[in-house]
């Protein structure tokens, strides 16, 4: 389903407060009514000065959306920069834009490690809500820019009209006093809601298809609201024409997926290959990734899941490691006009060791071995971190690891927030464990890796000397710390805070003798939301889940599964100990046997807190991870 385009006029105001000498009584968050809405003060009644006067900028954004739709949970972004500031802090106040004295829907915290939730009251008994720092959430010491997410449910039904946010922020130098070098900024984004109860849509790129010659490409989507959906995939050949997909019976395909359903479309291996990449339009609360497999004689079938790209975006960013691998890149424009993006190529030091240039055209891809392209042949036995940017439009970037029989995708989108679990790690006994990081910013970094048991007690891992490792990333470097295949299989999982711009993911190994190796690269996730959800398909293969528990209390973590028709077929729990871990076949839970044959949907909640969910899809030899949404 292809909406019209609806004007958005959301203003979002966010002011930062950390209070030089009264820094210490604000670090831990700003006050109510400083957001520089009509009637607020702004973070210069405090600080002084003029906003907007430093070299910087605070901007929020809605995260995969462009409208709001009556009830329907949205993320936002909020992102402070500034190149003298060491230390951070925000607030924001969604109110109606035709009454500033009045809230906007709600506001949920995203991140409860660095946000949180207050609210004043009215004269009249209303309330109004804020959401701003926490002293963790103020990233002392962290240079360049920090960034919040924040979620927000709009009014239940669009007759409020438009909704405003107002926006600022305080870029402070960290020096314990209120002063000149505290640079106060805002700003503001404007949307309407969308038409009725109608769900707005965001557009999504799969930057490459194939099919035929050996190749299988599926995508999945499930919908995750109460009310029937309709998604529209929109195929394109290399050159920007319209691409015919024969399984598609045409160049596009529409798929209904009724409320809570699942729906699946297959370019199956036939013929002779063919190439080209999707535009996916994804109407509001629909999820959804793609899995390629590649299918050689004579060798075991290798798979990957691949999560679909934004398509607004005019930078994106990924990890490669050349050393005994290959990184290849797709590259969708999701543009009416050709754009040349421009590659820069950074080695683990992060000094600049290639760039180059790629022409795409209108609505069109290309695919290349990274390092093959003009002035990157010096990636070749290095690892780090490669930018690329366009001058005007978006670019979707999908990046692929080859090595000897096995591939798997990269991940170009950053995490969200600071606090994050790979909630499986497993070495030895034929596994082997990588955590990759890059520091995206112009100034070192330190990333820490706690190593946490199955029980929950720190957990001793040799390659890293101890319970834990710190990993120091240069300006612009990269880092790896790995968990070798030695002794007998050891599990638990990981526990890492990130800096403010720092990147990062696992990969997985498994190496059997008789076999190819399989790989797997595996996201990190987030520790703070009480609720993750995804997409599972037994069919003809198996789906495996790590959930970490990272609270200092045991928990119980209820998992609800739906068929293809959003149908429950079961619900099971799963007890997982403070600061511990769980993983299982989920179809061998009491109460999940009926997934065997299905596909569907998995919802894992707790009642509050946090936890972390990995999923591993494996048929035959082949294995790869499944991408979790929280909420």
């Amino acid at each position: 389903m292809r909406m019209g385009k609806i004007q958005i006029t959301t203003r979002l105001s966010i002011c930062a407060v950390l209070f030089g000498a009264s820094l210490l009584a604000h670090s831990t968050g700003a006050p109510t009514f400083v957001t520089g809405a009509p009637g607020d003060g702004i973070c210069t009644d405090c600080h002084g000065g003029v906003a907007n006067s430093g070299a910087g900028s605070v901007k929020v954004e809605l995260v995969d959306a462009s409208h709001w739709t009556p009830g329907q949970q949205l993320r936002l972004r909020i992102t402070l920069a500034d190149p003298t500031a060491r230390r951070w802090g925000f607030e924001i106040s969604p109110r109606l834009a035709s009454d500033a004295n009045k809230s906007a829907g709600t506001l949920a915290v995203a991140d409860t490690i660095n946000t949180r939730l207050i609210s004043s009251s009215l004269p009249d008994g209303s309330k109004v809500l804020f959401i701003t720092h926490t002293s963790t959430g103020t990233y002392q010491g962290t240079a360049n820019s920090a960034t919040w997410d924040v979620l927000w449910t709009p009014p239940d039904n669009v007759n409020v009209g438009n909704v405003t946010f107002y926006v600022a922020g305080n870029a402070a130098n960290n020096n314990g006093r209120e002063d000149p070098g505290d640079h106060i900024y805002n700003s503001s984004l404007t949307v309407t809601p969308g038409s009725g109860s109608t769900p707005s849509t965001t557009t999504y790129a799969l930057p490459q298809l194939a099919f035929g010659g050996g190749w299988y490409t599926a995508l999945y989507f499930n919908n995750t609201t109460g009310s029937a959906a309709s998604v529209k995939a929109s195929f394109f050949g290399q050159d920007g024409s319209p691409l015919t997909v024969p399984d598609a019976g045409g160049t596009t395909k529409t798929l209904d997926i009724g409320a809570g359903g699942t729906a699946i479309f297959e370019a199956t291996n036939t013929g002779a290959l063919t190439q080209g990449w999707v535009k996916v339009d994804l109407p509001d609360g629909v999820i959804g990734y793609a899995i390629f497999r590649q299918s050689i004689q004579g060798r075991a079938d290798q798979e990957a899941v691949v999560p679909l790209t934004g398509t607004s975006l005019s930078d994106s960013t990924l990890i490669w490691d050349d050393t005994a691998f290959a990184t290849a890149v797709a590259i969708a424009n999701p543009n009416a006009n050709a754009v040349t993006v421009n590659v820069n190529v950074l080695d683990s030091g992060g000094n600049s060791i290639g760039t180059s240039t790629i022409d795409v055209p209108a609505n069109g891809k290309t695919a290349a071995l990274l390092r093959s392209l003009p002035g990157l042949a010096g990636m070749a036995g290095n690892r780090g971190l490669a930018k690329f940017t366009v001058a005007a439009g978006g670019l979707s970037v999908l990046g692929l690891r080859f090595g000897g029989e096995a591939f798997t995708s990269i991940p170009t989108a950053p995490p969200v927030g600071t606090s994050f679990a790979l909630p499986q790690l497993a070495f030895g006994g034929g596994w082997y464990t990588a955590l990759y990081f890059s520091n995206t910013t112009g100034s070192p970094v330190s990333v820490t890796a706690n190593f946490l048991g199955e029980d929950g007690n720190p957990l001793p891992v040799s390659d890293a000397g101890g319970t834990s490792k710190t990993l120091n990333l240069s300006a612009n470097g990269t880092a790896i710390f790995e968990a070798t295949n030695t002794g007998a299989l050891t599990q638990g999982w990981v526990k890492v805070d990130l800096p403010s711009g720092v990147i990062g993911y696992a990969i997985f190994r498994q190496s059997i003798q008789g076999r190819a190796d399989q790989e797997a690269v595996v996201p990190l996730t987030g520790t703070t939301l009480p609720t993750s959800t995804l997409i599972w398909d037994d069919t003809a293969f198996a789906t495996a889940v790590g959930v970490a528990n990272p609270t200092a209390s045991a928990a119980l973590v209820n998992v609800v599964v739906l068929d293809a028709g959003g149908n429950q077929i079961g619900t099971s729990t799963i007890a997982v100990p403070a600061n511990g871990k769980t993983a299982a076949l989920l179809r061998s839970l009491p109460g999940l046997s009926g997934m065997a044959g299905n596909r569907g949907v998995a919802k894992f909640s707790v009642p509050a807190a946090g936890l972390s969910v990995l999923g591993l899809r494996f048929g035959g030899e082949a294995f790869t991870s499944i991408p979790t949404v929280q909420q």
